[in-house]
């Protein structure tokens, strides 16, 4: 299934990612198989059910990282 990780805290080591089937997966670090994962990318993962939840990925396979947008080779940074 493909969908884009919504949210990714790399401190806590887990995050969401919402799916092509409109629902939003749970994602633990110990899932990732060594993929580093951010905000905004596009990735493949299987779908699998536990005790917690219906809704959670694994195998995630990262297919596009999103690049930030740079003005004059500098980093955009958000205000807000």
């Amino acid at each position: 299934m493909y969908g884009r990780v919504t949210r990714y805290f790399q401190d806590k080591g887990y995050g969401f990612i919402r799916a092509d089937d409109s629902n939003t997966y749970f994602i633990h670090h110990t899932r990732l198989n060594g993929e580093y994962i951010e905000s905004g990318y596009c990735v493949y993962f299987k779908p699998f059910q536990n005790d917690r939840s219906d809704y959670n990925a694994k195998n995630v396979i990262v297919v596009e990282a999103a690049e930030r947008k740079r003005r004059n080779g500098k980093a955009h940074k958000k205000h807000g």
